[in-house]
């Protein structure tokens, strides 16, 4: 409708991946000189990873490596990765066109068939890749099925290839004890961030001249509020942009003002919008911290001393520094709320400064609120979040009579243990993973599959559907858990840790 108004051969701002748009920042090259360097390097190199948020261009940077392997290269592209074992051979087979006549169905001999087919591709000087996206949605024994197919090789090379494309979830999963033999065997991994603010200009002046247009009919400050609409995603980007296109042209305006870029996206972004909903609680925040300091410092001028004092310590590599409570400085609820989720691999959709659980429905993330004191939280092994009288405090490390906690500054502080009998109560926030759709009213039968394959990553004997219910017992028993054989919120936290790796306080 507008392209004539603007003098644009075609739109530029479609959110399919047309080459001819490609724009590589400086993120997107680096992402995919990983991933090139992974499957040419020779010798083979069994896995390479790329992660990154929804709409940051996993995809386009998927067509562009697959557009520099080598000719003697077989692709085989899987899109819907939510299948079993057996269905991922003979999804692989039918890319490579492999003939599975007789025994299609039948494990064993296909991947026989698939190792021939291999070797005789190495015979002839050809390599062999399988690309799978959205790999987040991997069953687990699928994902143990393709560590087996690394497997195949020669005295000199792995015969196959495989790059796992997906959400940030895959690296949590990643992180699983029961998959750790397969998270050694990735060689490249890499994590594709969103377009910076300079970026999203260079970005959008890329895409407009690409489609004849002129790029001044976007401005840097009106590039500056695109960028803090979307957070610099791509696919937000031309989203927004092509709907204040068109909101300028039915102004029969010559550029793209702020005034349009906010109509467009009171139409086109959900009120969800986390990179919205960010900034607005960022805004909130800095408010309210403005006044905290004013009153502060009010009550530093009147002479207030606080009759507790606190041992802050910091370790140098001689000796230990003790300071008064008042050189030390805490965090806000929401640094450390983003720290600790950042100590998981995840990241908030949007800032959260209270003093209860975070909605962590995407953040792939259970989160419990307990009770307790420092010895059991040391037997967990596991940082946690402390509140003391409103303030959160992350509790990262505990080493002899000293625990470590992030500072205003994001510091590892470390202090004598002892302050916390006078000043924390026993409340602390613990994290745990756990699949999204186990966060929000779990079926059951979807509970009892996750808890058997966490019993099967935790036990040394293969545990079955019959046994899960004792083993379930005899687990609680064990973990000092009220012992009646309920997968309840207690003993999926004690399931998920033991069966995960990640952070520890040691």
């Amino acid at each position: 409708m507008y392209l004539d108004s603007f003098g644009f051969d075609e739109p530029p701002f479609s959110i399919t991946p047309d080459p001819k748009f490609v724009f590589l920042s400086e993120k997107h090259q680096e992402s995919l000189a990983h991933l090139v360097y992974g499957i040419t390097r020779g010798g083979g190199a069994g896995f390479v990873q790329l992660t990154g948020e929804v709409g940051t261009g996993k995809t386009t940077i998927c067509r562009l490596l697959l557009e520099q392997i080598p000719e003697n290269t077989h692709i085989a592209l899987i899109l819907n990765p939510c299948i079993t074992p057996v269905e991922l051979l003979e999804n692989i087979c039918k890319e490579l066109k492999i003939s599975l006549r007789g025994i299609k169905g039948k494990l064993n001999r296909m991947v026989d068939k698939l190792n021939d087919f291999l070797l005789n591709s190495w015979a002839k000087g050809e390599n062999t890749v399988v690309v799978i996206d959205e790999a987040q949605n991997l069953p687990r024994d699928t994902l143990e099925q393709l560590r087996l197919l690394t497997n195949l090789e020669t005295d000199k090379q792995k015969l196959l290839q495989i790059i796992l494309i997906g959400q940030p979830e895959l690296r949590t999963t990643m992180r699983r004890n029961d998959l750790r033999q397969l998270a050694q065997r990735v060689t490249a991994r890499y994590h594709l961030k969103p377009l910076s603010a300079d970026e999203t200009y260079e970005y959008l002046s890329h895409r407009i001249n690409k489609a004849g247009g002129d790029s001044s009919i976007i401005s840097k400050p009106v590039a500056q509020k695109i960028y803090q609409l979307t957070g610099g995603v791509p696919r937000l980007i031309n989203i927004l942009t092509d709907r204040s296109l068109l909101a300028a042209y039915s102004e029969n305006s010559e550029n793209i003002t702020k005034k349009h870029v906010n109509t467009a996206a009171n139409e086109v972004l959900p009120e969800s919008n986390p990179h919205q909903h960010k900034r607005n609680h960022l805004l909130h925040y800095l408010l309210v911290l403005a006044f905290l300091v004013i009153i502060s410092v009010m009550i530093y001028w009147f002479g207030y001393r606080s009759p507790t004092q606190l041992l802050v310590t910091d370790l140098t590599e001689n000796n230990i520094v003790t300071n008064d409570i008042n050189t030390f400085e805490y965090s806000s609820n929401a640094m450390v709320w983003e720290s600790y989720l950042k100590l998981w691999d995840s990241s908030p959709n949007k800032i959260w400064s209270k003093t209860t659980c975070p909605e962590s429905k995407d953040s792939g993330l259970a989160c419990m609120r307990r009770q307790g004191n420092l010895q059991q939280i040391k037997k967990l092994n596991r940082p946690v979040v402390l509140l003391i009288n409103d303030q959160m405090v992350l509790l990262e490390k505990a080493e002899s009579n000293h625990i470590g906690l992030r500072n205003r500054n994001n510091d590892l502080s470390f202090q004598n243990q002892n302050w916390l009998q006078e000043k924390w109560l026993g409340t602390y926030f613990i994290f745990w993973p756990m699949p999204a759709q186990l966060l929000d009213n779990p079926d059951a039968k979807e509970l009892n599959r996750w808890s058997l394959e966490m019993a099967n990553s935790i036990s040394t004997e293969r545990i079955g559907e019959m046994q899960l219910n004792d083993w379930i017992i005899d687990f609680q028993r064990s973990n000092g858990l009220l012992d009646d054989g309920i997968i309840g919120s207690e003993t999926q936290m004690a399931l998920s840790l033991s069966a995960y790796n990640g952070p520890t306080l040691k």
